[in-house]
């Protein structure tokens, strides 16, 4: 089995959440694909050691863990 597309499909959407992170982080306004409401960066949630991006919707949920 060649897992090569995968791999690259993989690190192509690490890179692509990176990069919005480090936008988002900046006080960059970012859209969501979906809704296209802007997404918020909240770093003050339940845990110190976790982070969320999300929409006003909902249709972008990502969880970070801050370590």
């Amino acid at each position: 089995m060649d897992f090569s597309q995968l791999n690259k499909a993989r690190a192509a959407s690490f890179n692509q959440q990176k990069a919005l992170l480090k936008k988002l982080g900046q006080g960059k306004t970012i859209l969501c694909e979906t809704c296209r409401k802007p997404l918020s960066l909240d770093l003050a949630t339940q845990s110190i050691k976790q982070g969320v991006v999300r929409c006003a919707k909902g249709c972008t949920h990502i969880e970070l863990e801050i370590g």
